[in-house]
């Protein structure tokens, strides 16, 4: 079912101005984003392109054209040529629309208007409330048998029952009709439908709708990638670009609602409609961590880890961007009807001005009484490298340094390698500033070269490769094909094309480096030895080397296992032992940006019901399949995974088990190993607290949130809250205890 759009109309709605304002003369978001929305539709326009005069009282001649214009009847050139009402001649400016309320056919039969008993109209007479609900309400189809004899009250209830009327104001039958309030229920009545049900007006001024549920993201004046007359809106975790009806106004940006399409043009988007109930806040990053961002304003924010983040033009899961978040970052959160966040927003950043490149010729003087940062921790000057990039910001008296950087080969730029606005390595596009493009003058396509990067991900020095190089050290995650996906630890993504003998590296931890013939070269990183100690995740502190509060953890559930990207927010506990530390990775100044954990989280399994086969191969030798069934809640489906192990997997069928994730993407036989569940206990329904948890006689335990419920007499996983309704005894099983971080994986009934 449609979410209500506009519901009130706009009362329920909470708006959030992210850009220019439509008209300069409106303070309200909600009367601009009104505004905005009838000006789409070519009925309201502004007293000039700037201004609205929301508070200038309407005529009677201005809202018979309003009307008209609303119900989409845009060419009243037959209706100038005559005369019906004598204060109304055919020079009159809106003798056609005047005259198309009373002779149109679509709208004669609704009596909307019928003048003054002296024969008059009055059409420079202003409009009062009660008018402006009778002529709305005639419109729409009703009559006085409908509505009741006592003018104008009758009509004033009968519209306000519908919601036409203005919300958060008191209007009464004579008062006199704002431009404002007259926008509101211009809008209002845009979306009701006619008596018994007749279509809304905005039927007749589109082609139609989708996209429920869309954010506007960008437009082609906020964003240099789009070609006018596009936008870009996030829906259902993606980016997508369509084109539009013009250009939409910057203030829409940031909207949740239905796209409406063009009449005239089909395919191009004319206005984003509000959905009833979301509502957008806006802050200031001052610092984030794994599991919250703390703004400037004092609030602090704790998304879900799959929260989406729109950033730098792309969208991900917050446990995997969220330190790509810089301080003093502006922030729109959107909330749906539920007051959940679907989406963080990061506003446009502002290029560093004040960068410089540490240790070299044109390096300028840090002040000594600002704090230096890298990498999330405050360091001495000592610490400082060459070819560090230096940013200061004197509005908090801070020195933020990155030690980011990319060594590939320069093999695309645009328009010219010689004078590049924009290049693309790695599978990263880069804007380069116009301070910095001279700088690419001394190289040609096919060189290879380092890009140091600021804190905003921006380039801010290229170097030859032979000068400076960086170590590119990641996760292999994904791959498509060929094209390979890996994450470094520095938290950048890079793509690029791999060799098949590559592929088998996948899930492991890689040096990456890139060929002249544009292809990514893989090698299996060594973790150096371990920093000594336990991880005090509150202190911050590893033994006595100090964690940067943007650290990658990475777990390896056993020797050979895939690495699982995981977050600090995953762990179950604020002190992680020195036992279950594999290794750690350092940054230049010696503070740790990686570490690299043996099973703590519990969440580096893929759970289910596992499956044992085997065959004869050619040599007359036995092979074995393992699959893994589970319920994906992604697509609602049930999905089997299939490994190939070497040797005789033990403990596996017909139970449920915890096979490592990301092994199934390894199709080489592997050793696999498996973790067995505990089967807990039995519990009932009112031993669950919501989805959150389950009373047990064993102590409380969290439920996960992928947990896996399977209907053991059918063979099939349904969702927990299917299993709620038709079921009444469930049997709980677990990684292990609750007191060891122990979570509920796997939920049987029958």
């Amino acid at each position: 079912m449609k979410k209500q759009i506009l519901s009130g109309f706009l009362a329920a709605t909470i708006f959030s101005t992210c850009a220019s304002a439509a008209f300069t003369d409106i303070k309200s978001d909600k009367l601009n984003q009104t505004a905005y929305i009838l000006k789409s539709f070519n009925i309201m326009q502004g007293d000039s392109p700037n201004t609205f005069s929301p508070e200038r009282s309407i005529t009677r001649a201005e809202f018979s054209k309003l009307l008209v214009t609303m119900l989409g009847i845009t060419d009243v050139t037959a209706y100038k040529s005559y005369t019906i009402f004598p204060d109304v001649p055919n020079t009159h400016w809106a003798a056609g629309y005047i005259n198309a309320v009373v002779r149109h056919p679509e709208l004669q039969e609704k009596n909307i208007i019928k003048g003054y008993a002296d024969g008059t109209f009055k059409p420079n007479n202003t409009i009062s409330y009660g008018e402006a609900c009778t002529m709305l309400l005639l419109a729409l189809g009703y009559t006085i048998e409908d509505i009741g004899p006592m003018w104008p009250n009758d009509y004033v209830a009968r519209a306000e029952s519908l919601g036409l009327s203005p919300q958060n104001t008191t209007l009464y039958a004579n008062s006199v009709m704002s431009r404002e309030n007259t926008a509101y229920m211009l809008l209002n009545a845009l979306f009701t439908n006619g008596k018994d049900n007749a279509p809304k007006p905005i039927d007749a001024l589109v082609s139609g709708s989708d996209s429920e549920g869309a954010i506007l993201i960008a437009t082609s004046k906020t964003d240099t990638d789009l070609r006018e007359n596009q936008a870009k809106f996030y829906l259902n975790g993606e980016i997508i670009t369509k084109n539009t009806e013009g250009t939409l106004d910057d203030s829409m940006i940031g909207m949740r609602g239905t796209l409406y399409y063009s009449k005239k043009n089909t395919g191009s988007v004319i206005a984003i409609l509000p959905e009833a109930g979301t509502r957008t806040e806006s802050y200031t990053v001052s610092s984030v961590q794994a599991d919250k961002i703390e703004t400037t304003q004092g609030t602090t924010i704790k998304p879900n880890r799959d929260t989406m983040v729109y950033l730098n033009g792309s969208v991900g899961k917050f446990d995997e961007n969220w330190f790509n978040l810089l301080a003093n970052d502006e922030i729109t959160l959107h909330y749906d009807s539920d007051g959940n966040i679907t989406l963080i927003r990061t506003n446009a950043r502002k290029t560093a001005e004040n960068s410089f490149i540490y240790g070299t010729s044109t390096a300028n003087p840090i002040p000594t009484d600002y704090k230096i940062i890298k990498n999330g921790v405050e360091i001495g000057r000592d610490s400082l490298k060459k070819y560090d990039v230096i940013t200061i910001d004197t509005s908090t008296r801070t020195v933020n340094v990155s030690d980011n950087k990319l060594t590939g080969i320069y093999y695309d730029a645009k328009p010219a390698f010689k004078n590049p606005t924009k290049i693309t390595m790695l599978g990263k596009e880069f804007d380069i500033s116009e301070k910095l493009t001279s700088s690419f003058a001394k190289f040609k396509q096919g060189d290879r070269i380092t890009l140091l990067l600021d804190n905003y991900g921006s380039v801010a020095a290229v170097y030859p490769a032979s000068e400076i190089r960086a170590e590119m050290t990641g996760v292999f995650e994904k791959i498509d094909g060929t094209n390979a996906q890996i994450r470094l630890v520095n938290g950048m993504t890079i793509k690029g094309e791999i060799a098949e003998s590559d592929k088998n590296l996948i899930g492991k931890l890689v040096t990456v480096s890139q060929s002249t013939t544009n292809k990514l070269s893989l090698i299996g990183y060594k973790a150096p030895t371990k920093k000594s100690g336990a991880w005090d995740i509150k202190s911050g502190k590893l033994g006595t080397t100090t964690v940067s509060p943007n650290v990658m953890v990475l777990e390896q559930v056993y020797d050979s296992a895939p690495i699982y990207i995981s977050s600090v927010k995953q762990l179950p506990f604020n002190e992680v032992k020195s036992s279950d530390i594999r290794s750690t990775i350092l940054d230049s100044s010696g503070n740790i940006t990686a570490i690299i954990l043996r099973d703590v989280s519990g969440d580096a399994w893929n759970y289910g019901y596992g499956y044992v086969s085997s065959e004869e191969n050619e040599d007359g030798n036995e092979t074995f399949t393992v699959t893994l069934k589970r319920y994906d809640s992604v697509n609602n489906s049930q999905v089997t995974l299939t490994y190939n192990p070497i040797g005789r997997p033990v403990g596996i069928s017909g139970q449920p088990v915890g096979l490592a994730k990301g092994a199934e993407l390894n199709q080489n036989r592997q050793f696999i190993d498996s973790i067995q569940l505990k089967r807990i206990a039995t519990a009932k329904l009112a031993d669950f607290d919501l989805n959150k948890g389950v009373k047990t006689s064993e102590g409380y335990y969290n439920i996960a949130d992928d947990v896996q419920v399977y209907v053991t007499g059918l063979g099939k996983f349904i969702t927990l809250n299917q299993a709620k309704a038709d079921y009444t005894n469930f049997t709980l099983y677990a990684e292990r205890t609750a007191d060891k971080g122990g979570k509920i994986r796997v939920i049987a009934v029958s």
